[in-house]
């Protein structure tokens, strides 16, 4: 299931085109993924995505909705790559991009789980709901972190 998150322009911008920034930044701190709104799509395609350098000032590559993040990823590898023919560097290539989204999806949900534990362990609140249990009764810890 694709989750979108809104932009400041109003537009909603897919999850996973959000981790794929991120890792664009890991990668090389100078390159960024930068959504283009509708209105300012000047090419023919109508890609609205670009990989951008901040040094040059320069698009290095353009991507569809329909490109996955990992093939973008794995295009921009292959772009720093000088053997950009060889079959194997290619398969290296989109490899590498898999983990390295893959990285970057388990990192956000660490973020994700730290932000729910500080939460957790801050409650004023006399119980916390925590799921069900097996017979189907819902799980209630107080303050000090005691099933009640």
């Amino acid at each position: 299931m694709d989750v979108y998150i809104p932009t400041p322009d109003g537009q909603w911008v897919s999850e996973k085109f959000e981790q794929l920034a991120q890792t664009v930044q890991d990668y090389d701190h100078n390159l960024e993924l930068r959504w283009i709104p509708p209105a300012h799509r000047t090419r023919d395609d109508k890609k609205p995505y670009v990989i951008w350098d901040n040094i040059s000032n320069s698009p290095v590559l353009y991507a569809s909705e329909l490109d996955s993040p990992q093939d973008i990823l794995a295009n921009l590898f292959m772009a720093d790559n000088v053997k950009g023919g060889n079959v194997l560097s290619r398969l290296d290539a989109h490899n590498a991009a898999a983990e390295a989204l893959r990285l970057r999806a388990q990192l956000d949900e660490r973020e994700a789980m730290k932000d729910k534990v500080a939460f957790l362990k801050g409650t004023p609140l006399h119980y916390i709901k925590m799921g069900r249990d097996d017979d189907g009764k819902i799980i209630k810890m107080d303050d000090t972190r005691r099933r009640i």
